[in-house]
C-alpha cells in the first residue's frame, strides 16, 4: 500500500526559499551580476553622423534583433548575464563614453522552473527585463540624424575601445568581447583617410607614421557592417575598400565573425 506524500512544512519551505535565494546572483544598477567578476561583452560602436537611411534603419532593427532574442544568432545573443555597451563614433577620443550599458537580466519569468518561482520575485524580474528592453529597444527608436563629423576616427576608436574592454589576461575563446562596427567604414583623421591616397591594410603596421594604430585584437572577436553610401562616398566604397577592412582585422590577428556590406 503506498503512502500519501505528507506536505511540507511551512517552516521547511521558508527554509529551503532562503537557502537557494542565497545562491541566485544580485544585479547592479546596470542589471549585471555583482557577484560574476568575467562578464562576456558585446560592443556595438555606431556611426550616426550621416542619416540612416530605411534600409539601414531595419538592418539596425534585425541586428537588435539578433541581440535581444535568443535562437536568431549564437554570434550575436546577449546571454543572461552578458553585457551590451554601445558607443557613439566621435570626434572627441578623449571623452568617449557609452551611451548604454545595460546586461541581460537573466532567465525571461515565463521561462522559470519552480525553484526560481519559489526563490525569486516575479514582479522584480519583470520590472527588470522591462527596463532591458527599453534601454535596448529605445537606444534604436532615437538614433539620431547626426550632424556630420569633422572626422571619422574608426580604427583610432576601436584600439581604445579594445582597450578598455578586452582583458589584458589570457581568457576562454568563448569569454571574448564581441566588437560591431556599424558604420560606413570610410576612415578619415588626420593619420589614414580614405578619401586620401592610403596604403594596403596589411602594410599599416610597417608603415611609418601610422604604426600606432595597429591594436592587438587576438582576444577580440569582430563584426563589420558597411552602411553603403550614396553621391561623393559611394565611389570611395568600392569592393576593394571592403576588403580593405577585411585585411586590416587579419593582419591586427581579430577574428572577422562577420562582415557585411547593407
Amino acid at each position: 500500500m503506498s503512502k500519501i506524500a505528507k506536505p511540507l512544512s511551512p517552516l521547511l519551505v521558508i527554509g529551503m526559499a532562503l537557502f537557494l535565494s542565497a545562491c541566485t546572483s544580485r544585479l547592479d544598477s546596470d542589471l549585471c551580476p555583482i557577484d560574476q567578476q568575467d562578464i562576456r561583452q558585446t560592443i556595438l560602436l555606431l556611426d550616426t553622423s550621416d542619416p540612416l537611411s530605411p534600409k539601414h534603419s531595419e538592418e539596425l532593427r534585425r541586428l537588435v534583433r539578433e541581440l535581444r532574442e535568443p535562437g536568431l544568432s549564437d554570434d550575436f545573443f546577449v546571454a543572461p548575464g552578458d553585457a551590451l555597451i554601445v558607443y557613439e563614433l566621435s570626434t572627441d577620443l578623449a571623452n568617449l563614453e557609452p551611451n548604454v550599458k545595460v546586461c541581460n537580466p537573466g532567465d525571461h519569468p515565463n521561462t522559470w522552473n519552480w525553484k526560481q518561482n519559489l526563490t525569486e520575485g516575479r514582479q522584480i524580474k519583470l520590472r527588470q527585463w522591462r527596463r532591458f528592453g527599453n534601454l535596448v529597444e529605445g537606444l534604436f527608436d532615437d538614433v539620431r540624424e547626426g550632424e556630420p563629423l569633422t572626422s571619422s576616427p574608426i580604427i583610432e576608436t576601436l584600439g581604445i575601445l579594445v582597450a578598455r574592454h578586452t582583458p589584458s589576461t589570457r581568457i576562454d575563446s568563448d569569454a571574448r568581447p564581441h566588437f560591431i562596427v556599424f558604420s560606413d567604414l570610410l576612415q578619415h583623421s588626420e593619420a589614414l583617410s580614405h578619401y586620401r591616397t592610403y596604403p594596403d591594410a596589411r602594410e599599416v603596421s610597417n608603415t611609418p607614421g601610422l604604426r600606432h594604430l595597429v591594436t592587438d585584437l587576438s582576444h577580440a572577436r569582430i563584426s563589420l557592417f558597411r552602411l553603403e553610401r550614396t553621391g561623393s562616398a559611394a565611389g570611395r566604397q568600392s569592393p576593394a575598400h571592403y576588403y580593405w577592412w577585411t585585411h586590416l582585422i587579419q593582419s591586427f590577428h581579430g577574428e572577422l565573425i562577420r562582415q557585411e556590406s547593407i
